[in-house]
């Protein structure tokens, strides 16, 4: 594995985020962009499912928001991985930056649990607490 994390900072991705002037920060922006669609989309649906905004339409809102939520969730796993390049050793140990992939990962079985399954109040609630945790992760791996 550390060998595998050594090939992705060398690579030429890799130098490049670490090297190019503007590169990081432009890659940065996209990936917090892509988190404010992802998270935004999530918490509105979320709250909509804990009974906020019941004169709004739950499937008009799903169908704006869910294809938001997908692209959020692309654009920020696109640049998370170029981010991650720059440093994957050190990403990669983190106690937090595990954290932060796992409560991504259970975040993504919940959300196609509850594209297979009405949702409950239970799983509204544990969507928020896992996304939000990946977000504080995320926020503060980025100052270790």
């Amino acid at each position: 594995m550390e060998h595998l994390l050594q090939d992705l900072e060398q690579s030429g991705l890799g130098t490049a985020m670490r090297t190019w002037r503007w590169l990081y920060p432009i890659v940065n922006t996209v990936h917090i962009a892509g988190i404010a669609l992802l998270f935004g989309s999530v918490v509105s649906l979320d709250l909509r499912y804990l009974g906020l905004w019941k004169s709004v339409e739950l499937t008009g809102l799903v169908r704006v928001l869910v294809p938001m939520a997908l692209v959020g969730f692309g654009l920020a796993c696109t640049a998370g991985g170029l981010l991650f390049m720059t440093d994957a050793r050190k990403y990669a140990a983190l106690p937090l930056f595990q954290i932060k992939m796992l409560l991504i990962a259970l975040g993504v079985v919940n959300a196609l649990y509850v594209a297979r399954k009405r949702a409950t109040v239970r799983v509204a609630l544990i969507s928020l607490a896992m996304w939000t945790g990946a977000l504080i992760c995320g926020r503060f791996t980025g100052y270790l």
